[in-house]
């Protein structure tokens, strides 16, 4: 059931509980185009890996593939070859993962388990494979979007097809720590003019639903991104994270990642920044300097 193609790899042993208790944990980031980002994007999971590595939390980042997503110069763009392969049950389409990021700049943590169109109802079905494969000792996932918006699953399916993917991942690495992105909500779309109120209903299940998977050996961790994401001032078409945006994601991840596990920066922060927090105000200094094409020092 549209199953994305993985690149092969060679297995790689992993231990979650290892991880936690100070090796080097292997995050996969797994998700859809909000996560993929666009030819030309910075992406959100450049800004977690980039202040991870500034603040000396140490990580590696795991997955199949590296890249962000190029539009087609012919056919349909959007998510819907993806929705409409869920509902007739053959397979999705191959993924894209070439595109650049911004300024062409590649960076040491981009590899990542994203696509766009992508499907929690999808992914439920690969995420095993992807875990043992790589090696992935904490999932970082950020799903469910696509099964709303184009009617492949309301949110009641959404929560099985997680218990689903949990299960699975589990199945693969009994010790992996899962930390779930609630679903943002993006502007209303005149054909879809249920998705606002499935979307609020999936996210108030959603904590409640993470407490019943989570165990003392493999956590289920809740991260709102909701609350903090708006759409008509961090998306840049309604939905897609523009610079505010991914700031925002990859703090929540940044902050659930480090309550959860007892994760302290290990460098020196700036003056006025409390010890053991990331240093996100110069974060987004950095990012304003950018967009304006000045020299961003410290970087």
């Amino acid at each position: 059931m549209g199953a994305p193609h993985p690149e092969a790899v060679v297995p790689r042993a992993h231990s979650g509980r290892d991880a936690i208790a100070g090796g080097e944990p292997a995050i996969m980031i797994v998700g859809d185009s909000i996560t993929q980002g666009r030819d030309g994007d910075h992406t959100w999971r450049y800004r977690l890996w980039r202040h991870f590595r500034s603040h000396g939390v140490t990580a590696s980042f795991v997955g199949p593939w590296r890249g962000t997503w190029v539009p087609p110069e012919n056919g349909p763009s959007g998510p819907e070859p993806h929705a409409l392969a869920a509902r007739c049950g053959i397979r999705s389409p191959a993924p894209v993962h070439t595109g650049r990021y911004r300024d062409g700049a590649g960076f040491e943590g981009d590899r990542h388990y994203a696509s766009w169109g992508r499907l929690l109802h999808e992914a439920k079905d690969n995420i095993g494979d992807a875990v043992a494969a790589h090696g992935a000792d904490h999932l970082m996932v950020a799903l469910g979007f696509n099964d709303l918006a184009w009617g492949v699953r309301g949110p009641g399916q959404a929560l099985r097809d997680l218990a689903t993917f949990v299960r699975r991942a589990r199945e693969a690495n009994p010790d992996v720590q899962l930390l779930v992105a609630n679903i943002v909500q993006r502007t209303p779309l005149r054909e879809h003019p249920n998705l606002g109120r499935d979307t609020a209903l999936y996210n108030r299940l959603l904590p409640a639903r993470l407490a019943e998977l989570s165990t003392a050996r493999s956590r289920a961790v809740p991260v709102d991104i909701a609350a903090v994401y708006d759409p008509y001032d961090d998306a840049y078409d309604g939905v897609h994270p523009n610079d505010s945006g991914e700031l925002k994601i990859a703090r929540a991840f940044a902050g659930a990642y480090m309550s959860a596990f007892g994760v302290r920066p290990r460098l020196p922060a700036r003056p006025g920044v409390t010890p053991g927090q990331l240093d996100w105000a110069a974060m987004a200094v950095r990012s304003e300097a950018s967009r304006s094409g000045a020299e961003i020092i410290g970087q």
